[in-house]
């Protein structure tokens, strides 16, 4: 029987759909009739019944599942650099080595060193320090440099002082400042003598760095620098003037005394000779009166008158003085004593003599200069 009665064109309804088998375009389905894009889906079930290259959106977002990046993903259509994230996700939809920019740089996360700050995406020298706020981008081991003087604050040993930064005898000033940067005893050469002022006996004395013996007389002043009780020899002959003086006070005296000594033996030797030439004078006159008194008693007395004598006057007679030769005393002989003992800078053992002689040690002897 004819399905369609009153149309020419169609006679059977084999799915029953009230469309006619030779206009119904899937007539073995009830539920379609129509495929207008004629890619063999029926408009019903076509989501896109005019796109024959597509008929299924399952995300529902009006993009084909064949077109669609992300059929199931309705926020995602595209994929354009092909890194399986949807553009609208995808910060860098162009580059496929990026989908994310956290903290909004314009450097992705992968190749972003800090990709949560936004103030560094590169770190040259890995130190964890990006290159911005790092002083040295390519040095590892610094990443400060305080006082701005060119070196790292770990490599500098004065951090703060743009002057310094080395202080290789670690007594802890700067080379720069430090006259004797190898030398952790000194620092300080305040008369550029070479010599440092803790070492220097007079640091601000260039002619001057000792004083062997502690007298107050630099060694190159002191012409006895291992004797403190001597400095000068004005005269140069190795004995100090202290002990000279001393040598020549003691002559002075010795000589003193041998004058008092010689003039005492002229006087008794002059007392002695008068009164040598006195007991002479009386002798010889008490010789001659007994010899008067002798002759009168030899003479007879008988028929001699007695005379008065007639006092005559008698002369005086200067005695003339006997004259006495004077003697040289001779110096009584004494044992010299020593004034003074040193030690010359050769190592020579000296002494100076109350005689004035000056005697060497010889190492067996004492010599005479």
């Amino acid at each position: 029987a004819d399905a369609f009665p009153d149309d020419a064109s169609e006679t059977i309804d084999s799915d029953g759909d009230g469309v006619g088998n030779n206009a119904d375009a899937f007539d073995d389905d009830a539920t379609e009739t129509t495929d207008s894009d004629m890619d063999g889906v029926g408009d019903n079930a076509d989501a896109f019944p005019n796109d024959a290259t597509e008929t299924v959106d399952s995300d529902g977002d009006l993009v084909g599942d064949n077109a669609d990046a992300f059929p199931s993903d309705p926020a995602e259509t595209a994929d354009s650099d092909g890194d399986n994230v949807g553009d609208n996700a995808d910060a860098f939809p162009g580059d496929a080595n990026e989908t994310m920019d956290s903290d909004m740089d314009g450097t992705g996360d992968n190749a972003d060193a800090f990709p949560n700050d936004a103030t560094e995406t590169t770190d040259s020298d890995m130190d964890s320090v990006g290159d911005n706020a790092d002083a040295f981008p390519n040095d590892a081991n610094e990443t400060v440099d305080t006082d701005m003087d060119g070196v790292g604050d770990n490599s500098d040993v004065f951090p703060e002082d743009a002057s310094e930064t080395m202080d290789t005898d670690l007594d802890g000033v700067g080379d720069n400042a430090d006259a004797f940067a190898n030398d952790a005893n000194e620092t300080l050469d305040s008369d550029g003598d070479l010599i440092g002022d803790n070492a220097d006996w007079a640091p601000n004395d260039a002619t001057e760095s000792a004083d062997s013996d502690n007298d107050g007389v630099g060694d190159n002043a002191d012409a006895f620098p291992n004797d403190s009780a001597e400095t000068m020899d004005t005269d140069g002959d190795g004995v100090g003037d202290i002990a000279q003086a001393a040598i020549e006070a003691a002559e002075a005296v010795a000589a003193e005394d041998a004058a008092a000594k010689r003039n005492m033996i002229i006087i008794a030797l002059v007392v002695i000779g008068v009164l040598g030439g006195g007991a002479v004078l009386f002798l010889r006159r008490k010789t001659e009166d007994e010899e008067e008194i002798k002759t009168f008693d030899a003479l007879p007395t008988a028929g001699i008158r007695s005379v008065v004598a007639t006092p005559v006057a008698v002369q005086p007679v200067a005695v003339q003085p006997v004259a006495v030769q004077p003697v040289a005393a001779q110096p009584v002989a004494q044992e010299p004593t020593v004034l003074r003992q040193w030690t010359d800078e050769a190592g020579y053992t000296w002494r100076a003599m109350s005689d004035g002689a000056t005697y060497w040690w010889t190492g067996t002897e004492w010599q005479r200069r």
